[in-house]
């Protein structure tokens, strides 16, 4: 049988059957890149408080191996911060915890994909960066150190930027020809050094834990990884 023939045959089964025909799998590939933007939701495990942003993702697909779709697979989001607190619960006026301050991430992995129908389902592990924007933070002194509980001289307000790892999953569904709906959901692990885990207190010195002295030291000195759940959702063009 000629290879024309066997190449109609097979199209008009994958159509009578509802599969993705090769044809597809062809375009989709010839589009190597994929740009979006989203609604990323993030519930930060170190204050116990969940925050909405928004964001942008990028995409470009590297090779194909069998059925799965190897690309490298970028995200940058910005979460302005909606949580505050009031100006009586604060030990100093322009104290600013890092609840309260905006937060943005930048991750950029490996996305490994696989086409069911016209949608493709994904998995994907992404290092990057967290920060926080200026929050209050001891000055790392020798006067400071030597009065406690410090005076507001002895604190000041900078951002923090930490390593972080995001992994996780989801789908993207089509919404036309080149067009396309992209769910994500999963987990960034990110760093918290001792300033993030013991933040100054808020209120009154009561706790010598959350009101520590600069350059003491604590189990927690070397800092540990936090769980970030995170989900969102998006859209984007294929070219």
């Amino acid at each position: 049988m000629p290879k024309t023939i066997r190449l109609q045959i097979l199209t008009m089964i994958s159509i009578v059957c509802g599969l993705p025909v090769r044809a597809d799998g062809q375009d989709r590939d010839q589009r190597r890149w994929e740009l979006g933007v989203g609604i990323p939701v993030t519930r930060l495990d170190g204050f116990k408080v969940t925050e909405p942003g928004f964001g942008g993702q990028g995409n470009f697909h590297l090779f194909r191996w069998g059925r799965t779709r190897f690309s490298v697979d970028a995200e940058a989001d910005y979460f302005p911060g909606i949580h505050s607190y009031k100006a009586e619960q604060k030990r100093f006026p322009d104290w600013r915890a890092a609840e309260e301050v905006s937060k943005s991430q930048f991750v950029i992995g490996l996305r490994a994909g696989m086409q069911w129908r016209r949608a493709e389902f994904f998995g994907r592990f992404r290092p990057g960066l967290f920060r926080f924007s200026e929050f209050t933070l001891y000055k790392e002194d020798s006067l400071c150190a030597a009065v406690y509980p410090p005076p507001e001289g002895c604190f000041t307000n900078r951002a923090k930027v930490r390593p972080a790892m995001d992994w996780g999953g989801g789908a993207m569904l089509p919404a036309g020809k080149r067009w396309f709906v992209r769910l994500d959901a999963g987990e960034t692990l990110v760093h918290y050094d001792f300033d993030l885990i013991a933040v100054p207190y808020l209120g009154p010195p009561s706790d010598p834990f959350l009101n520590r002295q600069p350059g003491a030291q604590s189990p927690y000195s070397q800092g540990d990884w936090k769980h970030q759940f995170q989900f969102g959702a998006g859209f984007g063009i294929r070219f």
